[in-house]
């Protein structure tokens, strides 16, 4: 028998071992194969086996023993393999998600959407609810694979499969919980509007200018001239008025956010009752307004403004094509009668919105405008052809009009409200930028940090003088705006600060600022958001961006899928360490050409975005030819290859 001594000693010895492990928290990250990582809190990235990888999700919080292994004794540079072993499950924030129902023999599984798990997950008998090989659900997780690699998952819904008519967007909207059901009883908290604490401007004869198949329509206009230039009137159609900040329908319509418009589908933010009727600045509704009445000079300047809690009568709807048709009749069909009925206003707007694009051009920046893509679809749901929509001048004329109204309100908001944040280029491509400032532009010693060295470097390209497609380049440098609780720049407007209230029917944000409006036209202490509430809306409005991005992209394989191997023209839209995408002419859909896929070596340049073989240069907006080579519908991929490439393959 061990005596007391000897005991200890080994109890001392076994602390002596558990002390010297190393243990760690942190959250799983998948890859596109079987292993993964854990991303511990201190920034580390441990490795992950293919077994443990097996036990959890990515995202899940865990805790781990980490292993640190020499490598190779022989190299005396090897780094050490460190990998993990997981101990614990603290958290998983994976419960529910969509996915393709796959039958195997007599296992059924779900394999889900999401982009760092590439494995199935056992549907067991009971959970099915009936659905097929192939059809689209929605699924919980019932079963942790934690740490029995065995997880399971139940079937919330079945969305359908591909000859539905739709699935696309109705596949989207479930995935990224776009359109959660409104109460039945949601009317019911609606605010009765007391118009009698309104100013009554029912008799300024305000007209909207929009899609002629828009119906919520959330902003109206009417000018005239005065000794000095034009009073400006921007009417905002006010859903505040009849939502109670903080109540149930409030708390809803934040969980949207955002209206999301895809081909053939529309999921408003408000209910369509308020969206497109009680709130709409529809033609001969007495509606409440937020009204900016705003005097600027000739030169498009902004002089003096007043924001109006008011009571509005549009007098008619005008779209676009209609405007565009009566301003540039040289260029269109005969404009309608509405718009010659309000020609004089339309002639004052355009002559308006002319001095306030040429002060912004002078003293900010305008951006030119990138072509939106539409998807005009068929009887049954899929793409018929695709078209460029170029903004014309009522687009212009308008834009610059809600750019007038929105600068008036950031000027009145105090610095912590709600404002839209350019910060300029990525912090990691400063480097890059200054450099190409200085090879294509011979500008140096400028700060491309703060606005005016943004400024400066913007306004000094010259498209037609270089040879080198700076501006393309310096786009795909940039940070995405974001929204932010304090007063920050927006570099891309050339603005010291900017935020938005003239879309409140469509954004939540811009139905917030009119909340703050209002405090402060009343007096009352401006509400604070925090970033975590910021955050959440930006989420969601990513998401909707996110939504719109893949089923457009589903369609567009299902478009393009039987044109594989044909040929065709197009221009270079993006350029990475791993190949190019290319748009293409006839149908301006675009996919990607895989450069380890070609017969010759490329080196990449990552300040200029130029690929280079001893045969071939890539950079961005060059004229090339393709091939489709292959396209994953299940992916929503797309891939090109060089002609080349393709015959010697073939």
């Amino acid at each position: 028998m061990l005596d007391i001594s000897t005991l200890s000693q080994l109890k001392q010895l076994k602390q002596n071992i558990e002390d010297s492990k190393e243990y760690a928290e942190g959250v799983v990250k998948g890859t596109q194969r079987k292993f993964g990582f854990v991303v511990l809190e201190d920034g580390r990235e441990v490795f992950l086996s293919p077994d443990e990888m097996m036990k959890v999700f990515p995202g899940d919080k865990v805790k781990i023993l980490v292993t640190t292994e020499q490598g190779n004794t022989k190299d005396k540079n090897a780094k050490p393999k460190v990998s993990g072993t997981l101990q614990a499950l603290l958290q998983s924030t994976l419960k529910e998600f969509n996915g393709r129902y796959v039958v195997k023999g007599q296992g059924h599984f779900v394999e889900p959407d999401l982009p760092q798990l590439n494995r199935w997950i056992f549907v067991p008998p009971a959970a099915r609810k009936n659905a097929k090989a192939g059809d689209y659900i929605r699924c919980r997780i019932s079963r942790h694979p934690y740490p029995n690699e065995k997880p399971q998952a139940k079937i919330l819904e079945v969305i359908g499969n591909l000859d539905k008519k739709g699935i696309e967007a109705e596949y989207v909207t479930s995935k990224f919980q776009l359109d959660p059901a409104w109460k039945d009883n949601w009317e019911e908290s609606l605010t009765t509007v007391d118009f009698s604490q309104r100013q009554d401007l029912q008799d300024v004869p305000f007209f909207t200018i929009d899609a002629a198949s828009t119906r919520d329509m959330d902003d109206a206009l009417y000018v005239s001239t005065t000794d000095t230039g034009w009073k400006l009137q921007v009417a905002i159609a006010d859903p505040d008025a009849f939502i109670t900040a903080n109540s149930e329908l409030d708390k809803h319509i934040s969980q949207r956010a955002i209206s999301t418009y895809m081909a053939g589908c529309a999921i408003p933010m408000l209910p369509p009752k308020l969206a497109n009727d009680l709130c709409s600045l529809a033609p001969d509704q007495v509606r409440p307004a937020l009204v900016c009445e705003i005097d600027i000079n000739t030169a498009g300047d902004i002089e003096n403004y007043r924001i109006i809690e008011a009571t509005i009568c549009s007098k008619a709807k005008l779209s676009y094509d209609d405007v565009a048709a009566f301003l540039d009749p040289s260029d269109a069909p005969a404009a309608s009668t509405d718009c010659h009925k309000h020609g004089d206003v339309l002639t004052l707007l355009k002559e308006l919105s002319d001095a306030l694009l040429r002060n912004r051009t002078e003293n900010n920046l305008v951006i030119p405008n990138r072509p939106d893509l539409r998807l005009v679809l068929n009887a049954r749901g899929k793409i018929d052809h695709i078209e460029l929509q170029d903004k014309n001048s009522a687009g212009q004329l308008v834009e610059e009009c809600m750019i007038a109204a929105n600068r008036c309100v950031t000027q009145m908001l105090d610095d912590d409200a709600i404002f839209v944040s350019h910060p300029g280029f990525r912090p990691e491509r400063v480097a890059d930028v200054c450099k190409l400032a200085e090879e294509q532009l011979s500008l140096t010693d400028i700060d491309v940090t703060q606005p005016d060295g943004y400024q400066k470097i913007i306004k000094a390209i010259d498209d037609d003088a270089l040879d080198f497609p700076l501006r393309a380049v310096l786009s795909r440098l940039l940070s995405r705006a974001r929204l932010s609780n304090t007063r920050l720049p927006h570099f891309g407007m050339g603005l010291p600060s900017y935020t938005t209230f003239t879309s409140p029917i469509r954004k939540y944000t811009d139905l917030l600022v009119h909340r703050i409006i209002k405090e402060k036209l009343h007096g009352k202490p401006q509400t604070r958001f925090s970033d975590e509430q910021l955050a959440a809306i930006q989420q969601r409005q990513d998401d909707s961006r996110q939504a719109r991005s893949q089923m457009e992209q589903w369609l567009k394989c299902q478009f393009i899928l039987p044109l594989v191997g044909q040929e065709f023209s197009g221009q270079v839209s993006q350029v990475n360490s791993n190949g190019f995408a290319v748009r293409l002419d006839d149908n301006l859909i675009e996919g990607f050409v895989e450069t380890r896929a070609l017969p010759d070596k490329y080196s990449f340049d990552p300040m200029r975005l130029r690929l280079k073989s001893k045969k071939l240069s890539i950079e961005l907006d060059q004229t090339i030819t393709v091939v489709v080579k292959e396209v994953d519908c299940d992916q929503r991929a797309i891939r090109f290859t060089l002609p080349v490439a393709a015959k010697e393959k073939a």
